[in-house]
């Protein structure tokens, strides 16, 4: 019976416990509290906004990068959308000591009309350059005279670009937050990092890193403290692979087919000079997208340029072996020509020697070479339509081989940069 009264007594006592626990944490914000919190502050204490709240205030600066606007090559520009954090302490505003509102306030909200906020700038801004100043988004104070301010917007800074891997290229481009006016013995500026949490994939650029520089810049005889937060970007190739590399690479291979064709065609001519106009235009096309900088010459442009050299180089070869072609059977062949013709029917020789070499494997298991005995090549016997074929040969192979390497060359050179950066 004792211990049934005892519960009996116990149970009421522990729920008016609970009940007032309650009806204390669904009051714990109060206006008049807080109100009386903000009298003391400003008021009472004579609160002055133009006063720094130290000798040195230590400012912590973080980057939330939310988007890439644009990153334009052509000029040298790059904008993204984001905010900063910026954190500092005030020792004026720390109420942890104070009984009354330490427990029912962690923190209230203000604005720069009533708390001293750092005098900040994109130094590098190409569109505007002025202290970051923003009453409409809240500066969050905490009780131990903690502030946190994020004023956002969209920033255009100056990137400088290297376009020598282009399309394969990766950029690096950087916002840099300054003190505007504060030295670095009255204000000390960190950075707290990139925040890419809330970021939105750009469809031309991927973003790949990031890096935090912090240094000092000179002002007349006053050092200010900065911090640039470097930006790694890279670009998104297939769109211009499929709409400007693979058909680039398949009209120049259309010049060095022009030997093919058989000079009393009446093709010959028309066909390299349609090849070279067609490859013409389409360099224009292309050159409006390749960035238009002469800081790095992109390899892109060099291989159109020799591309476009070869083109011209075949229809005055064209001409050349026409005029060949038809020239009296009674007109001498010049010695020049004739010296060229034996050395270029050597290399064929050559060439067709280590094709018919085959290694054949007897009944007995013995190997042996099929070693028939060749034409010798003859240095006087040459009538103009055999010069005309073997020009056609040797320049047809000869192109072959030099847009083959320099094609496969800087492919090469631009997928290495590419996954090397």
């Amino acid at each position: 019976m004792n211990g049934k009264s005892m519960d009996v007594k116990i149970l009421p006592f522990s729920l008016i416990l609970l009940l007032s626990l309650l009806g204390r944490g669904e009051g714990a914000f109060s206006y008049s509290l807080e109100n009386d919190l903000r009298t003391l502050l400003f008021t009472t204490n004579s609160y002055n906004k133009l006063t720094r709240p130290l000798a040195q205030v230590a400012i912590s600066a973080k980057l939330n990068l939310l988007t890439l606007t644009s990153l334009s090559i052509k000029d040298q520009t790059m904008s993204i959308a984001g905010y900063f954090t910026l954190m500092w302490s005030d020792g004026r505003l720390n109420w942890t000591a104070d009984a009354t509102y330490n427990t029912d306030i962690p923190a209230f909200y203000t604005n720069q009309d009533y708390v001293w906020t750092p005098s900040l700038s994109v130094t590098n801004s190409v569109s505007d350059i002025a202290v970051i100043s923003d009453n409409t988004v809240v500066i969050r104070v905490f009780k131990d005279g903690t502030l946190n301010w994020t004023p956002g917007g969209v920033y255009n800074t100056q990137c400088t670009t290297d376009v020598t891997y282009y399309p394969f290229d990766t950029q690096k481009c950087s916002v840099t937050l300054a003190t505007w006016g504060y030295t670095s013995i009255e204000i000390s500026l960190v950075g707290g990092g990139v925040e890419t949490t809330y970021y939105e994939p750009n469809g031309e650029w991927e973003f790949s890193t990031y890096s935090i520089q912090s240094s000092t810049r000179s002002f007349e005889s006053n050092s200010l403290p900065q911090v640039s937060f470097d930006l790694t970007f890279k670009r998104r190739p297939m769109f211009q692979v499929m709409n400007t590399i693979i058909p680039m690479i398949l009209l120049a291979s259309l010049s060095v087919f022009v030997f093919q064709l058989p000079p009393d065609s009446g093709e010959k001519m028309g066909y390299s000079l349609t090849t070279l106009l067609a490859f013409a235009v389409y360099l224009t096309l292309v050159s409006a997208n390749i960035p238009t900088t002469s800081i790095n010459t992109p390899c892109l442009s060099v291989y159109l340029i020799i591309m476009l050299s070869m083109g011209v180089t075949s229809v005055l070869l064209t001409i050349y072996i026409l005029k060949c072609h038809h020239s009296p059977e009674d007109k001498p062949i010049p010695n020049y020509l004739r010296k060229f013709c034996v050395f270029a029917k050597k290399l064929a020789y050559l060439d067709c020697c280590c094709k018919r070499k085959n290694v054949v494997e007897e009944a007995d298991g013995k190997v042996s070479e099929d070693t028939k005995p060749r034409v010798p090549v003859s240095e006087t016997e040459l009538t103009w339509p055999e010069v005309t074929e073997i020009l056609d040969n040797f320049f047809f192979k000869l192109y072959a081989v030099v847009l083959t390497l320099l094609t496969f060359t800087v492919l090469v050179t631009l997928v290495i940069s590419y996954f090397t950066h």
